[in-house]
């Protein structure tokens, strides 16, 4: 039997490698695509550069809110502050 049993060793090692590759790819693949979504102007809508932009490059229009209390940015849309919870405006 010990032949056998290293053979189902074997065999179920390749299939875990194998799942635990596949899983990894799936992973990978959903990280990547909610990395592509791309940050647009909340005023004209233009595709942003990155996610470091405080300006549009395009109308010019401000791309973050800071709260007045803790003097922390958030992007343009955020309408609670994490730190005080505060109302941004």
């Amino acid at each position: 039997m010990g032949l056998l049993d290293s053979i189902i060793n074997r065999a179920k090692s390749d299939l875990e490698y194998r799942a635990g590759s596949e899983i990894s790819r799936k992973v990978e693949d959903t990280v990547k695509k909610g990395l592509e979504k791309k940050r647009k102007c909340p005023k004209c809508g233009k595709v942003l550069p990155d996610s470091a932009t405080k300006f549009c490059l395009d109308c010019g229009a401000k791309l973050l809110v800071t709260c007045k209390e803790c003097n922390i940015d958030y992007p343009a849309g955020t309408k609670f502050c994490t730190q005080c919870g505060k109302a941004l405006k």
